[in-house]
């Protein structure tokens, strides 16, 4: 018994290199240090410590038996596994702390690769050492590899298309992406697959030569912070469309909806005649790409709490069929069947309070809706005017013009008269009104006025001191242009005497 254990402890004094020690206290030096940014380091390390331990010590124990080759085998590998230890934890420490530091983020994928390619050279030095000769085993060993890259060209296919995924920075880890019907978060690119978390819980994994191949739509995360979403909603034709485009841009532009961009600011549009109403769009900007269902459902819910607030009706698409027998008949006018607002907007002009509550009631009557959108001219200068505006909803420019130049004279708010005076007098319109939002306004025809007229004459007091005003005004800017002019003109002949004369 006791020449066992003198051969044991001879082999194992012998099998033990120097260097050993200081393998080993770096091994678990770094395990120590990793453990702060991978989990299991250490318990890592010490594994791989405690397999060298035991390589060593098995070694020692088959070289009691008179197995001197199984001996040296072990020993070997035992130095294989160590290096191999050693080898990680260097590649970890590097790519995980130091190049970190450095402002560098390499992909996981290169990291396992490069300390692979580490692990083979450190597998044929061993080798080499052992007496093999590389050249004889590269030259027997290649027919092997070609048949092997032949029969795994799939897997090495995957392989290098996620290496490729990763060093083109074209998906990242956090990446939204929707490829054919599969949608989800990319969790992880591993050497043979992408792992892709739906919205509904599911692990999809997706063949990295597939992402190669395929088109892909990035959705959300790091590389498309933002993404455009569209909620559809719908309205009668009588709804003033300029007045719902303004209302819903201005409730969602002053409300804080989580999960939704407030710059740029959700826009309203409309984008379809369909059906018999009109077709609206919410356009909005996602940042939480989680949630897109939960911020359309927000959308709709302030869309329909604003059509509450302001006392219209939500539209759905119908289809009507109607039978009629003869001619024809023209679809009622909305506006009419609503003589309240009309009659509202009567009460409000002073210019019409000598009106008996009948009268206002009998002139509700004759005004017809004439919407406009912004940028449109409703009267120009120069024109004969057939009718007069009221003014209920929007701002409109006031524009006189002198040889094809728009100066600026006045911008009119609701709720005010406009364009009386060409009907009052019956000279060409003396001004340009255009609008500068979406207008609402009722066109009151000159006859209709005429007849009012004669019924109230006591209304041309009024009106004329409205005309005066303005009149005033257009004369004020007249002056200023002229003026204006003046001293151009003045300016032009002086630069061209001292031009001349060389002053």
């Amino acid at each position: 018994m006791t020449a066992y254990w003198a051969i044991f402890f001879e082999h194992l004094v012998q099998a033990w290199l120097p260097y050993y020690f200081l393998a080993m206290t770096c091994v678990l030096v770094l395990g120590v240090i990793l453990s702060r940014v991978t989990r299991r380091a250490l318990v890592f390390a010490l594994q791989m410590l405690l397999s060298f331990t035991v390589l060593v010590l098995a070694g020692a124990a088959t070289a009691t038996v008179g197995s001197v080759g199984l001996a040296n085998g072990f020993s070997q590998l035992a130095i294989l596994v160590l290096g191999m230890t050693l080898i990680r934890q260097v590649g970890l420490t590097l790519f995980r702390l130091l190049v970190p530091r450095l402002g560098m983020r390499p992909p996981r994928i290169l990291e396992e690769l490069l300390i692979l390619l580490a692990y083979v050279i450190w597998l044929l030095l061993r080798l080499s050492a052992g007496g093999l000769d590389l050249g004889s085993l590269v030259a027997s060993t290649a027919v092997l590899t070609a048949v092997l890259a032949f029969a795994m060209q799939d897997t090495l296919g995957n392989i290098l298309s996620g290496l490729a995924l990763q060093l083109d920075h074209s998906v990242h880890i956090g990446d939204w992406i929707q490829l054919d019907t599969i949608g989800g978060r990319v969790i992880e690119v591993q050497w043979r697959h992408t792992a892709v978390r739906t919205l509904f819980g599911e692990l999809v994994l997706i063949p990295n030569s597939q992402l190669m191949k395929s088109r892909i739509m990035l959705t959300g995360g790091p590389s498309t912070p933002m993404r455009l979403r569209i909620v559809k909603f719908y309205c009668d034709f009588d709804m003033p469309s300029g007045r719902v485009i303004d209302e819903v841009q201005r409730a969602l532009g002053q409300t804080d909806l989580p999960g939704i961009a407030s710059s740029p600011a959700p826009t309203c549009v409309i984008t379809d005649f369909v059906d018999g109403v009109l077709q609206y769009a919410v356009r909005y900007s996602l940042t939480d790409p989680e949630s897109p269902g939960t911020c359309d459902a927000l959308i709709r819910q302030h869309l329909h709490a604003l059509f509450r607030r302001q006392g219209w009706r939500m539209a759905a698409p119908n289809r009507d069929i109607r039978l009629e027998a003869g001619a024809a008949t023209a679809a009622g006018d909305p506006y009419q069947q609503n003589s309240d607002r009309r009659k509202a907007v009567l009460d409000g002009l002073p210019l019409f309070s000598v009106l008996t509550q009948d009268e206002r009631e009998q002139l509700a009557e004759q005004l017809q809706p004439k919407p406009y959108a912004p940028g449109s001219t409703i009267t120009r200068q120069g024109e004969i005017g057939d009718c007069l505006f009221i003014l209920v909803y929007g701002q409109v420019d006031v524009w006189l013009e002198d040889k094809g130049i728009r100066h600026p004279l006045a911008v009119l708010e609701p709720v005010q008269v406009m364009g009386e005076m060409s009907v009052l007098t019956g000279e060409p319109r003396s001004a340009t009104l255009s609008a500068r939002s979406d207008v609402e306004c009722y066109a009151l025809s000159k006859e209709a006025f005429q007849v009012m007229l004669q019924n109230r004459p006591e209304l041309a007091d009024s009106f004329a001191q409205l005309l005066a005003e303005r009149s005033e005004q257009r004369s004020t800017l007249q002056e200023q242009m002229q003026h204006t002019q003046s001293t151009h003109r003045q300016d032009a002949i002086l630069t061209r005497i001292r031009s001349l004369f060389r002053l």
